[in-house]
């Protein structure tokens, strides 16, 4: 509980950081959905990022599903 606290803490905090960057307001309102689906987003990217893919995977240049 206290772990996802702080995650939320430093999610809020990159948040505001890069709206500061890029300029973008964020409506008070708004922020708790922007901080849940920034943290949705960032497991995402771990799923991708852990997945191992072999140096020599041939690219896939149609895709069938």
């Amino acid at each position: 509980m206290a772990s996802d606290i702080q995650a939320n803490a430093e999610t809020a905090q990159e948040v505001a950081a890069m709206a500061r960057v890029v300029r973008l307001p964020i409506p008070d309102a708004c922020l708790p959905g922007v901080i849940a689906n920034t943290e949705l987003l960032n497991s995402y990217v771990d799923l991708v990022l852990g997945f191992d893919l072999p140096d020599d995977c041939a690219p896939a240049y149609e895709y069938t599903p």
